[in-house]
């Protein structure tokens, strides 16, 4: 992935608290026919591996699913707050000379998937149901699903470890622009993208006039 040194995450904790804040991503692998293009939802395991350690699943009729259990090398695709920059946003100092751009934040997780057993796929769902329901109102639980429920779909899903061989980030915030244009742009943005403009103003926080 194209980046530049001013692109660099500010630590390890942001390239996976953007992981975990965006749980699902765009998995592609190559096959014998070509590319081939999934999007499914995560759970990282932080402490497992040198780079973690990702876990999904998917539809047994999946063709991807083939590839994974080949262990093809795959990567997913992890995308966090990004927007289209305006030089409107800019100051006229004494023109805003500036182009437009799109900031944004991406992360790449590259790896030879490893596929589960029934146990490991059941572990995981679990799991993921705890992730994606914590804190919510009258949260659902696995067990809803009522006897049986869950072997009747255990057949029909694939899980998969995805450790991390090799992870990329890249949190295009502005850095590279004149601070008092990045300025302006994270002031229109603070109604209109918070999640975005409270990234920019992290990773612009280092820089002086």
């Amino acid at each position: 992935m194209y980046s530049k040194p001013e692109f660099e995450p500010l630590s390890r904790d942001d390239v996976f608290g953007l992981i975990e804040a965006a749980a699902f991503a765009t998995v592609v692998t190559s096959g014998p026919q070509g590319l081939v293009v999934s999007h499914l939802p995560f759970v990282l395991d932080r402490a497992r591996g040198p780079n973690g350690t990702l876990v999904s699943h998917l539809a047994r009729a999946n063709p991807h699913g083939e590839l994974i259990a080949q262990g093809r090398e795959a990567v997913a695709v992890f995308q966090g707050p990004h927007g289209y920059i305006s030089p409107s946003w800019y100051p006229r100092n004494p023109v805003r000379d500036s182009a437009p751009t799109w900031n944004f934040a991406v992360v790449h997780c590259h790896g030879h998937p490893v596929p589960l057993d029934d146990h490991g796929t059941a572990r995981h769902l679990l799991q993921l149901v705890d992730v994606l329901e914590k804190d919510r109102d009258d949260r659902w639980r696995m067990r809803e699903l009522g006897p049986g429920g869950m072997e009747r779909r255990i057949p029909h899903i694939t899980g998969f470890d995805l450790p991390i061989a090799r992870l990329e980030a890249k949190f295009k915030m502005g850095q590279d622009e004149r601070l008092y244009d990045t300025t302006g742009a994270i002031y229109a943005l603070d109604d209109k993208d918070p999640a975005l403009a409270a990234m920019m103003k992290a990773h612009n926080a280092h820089r002086q006039d």
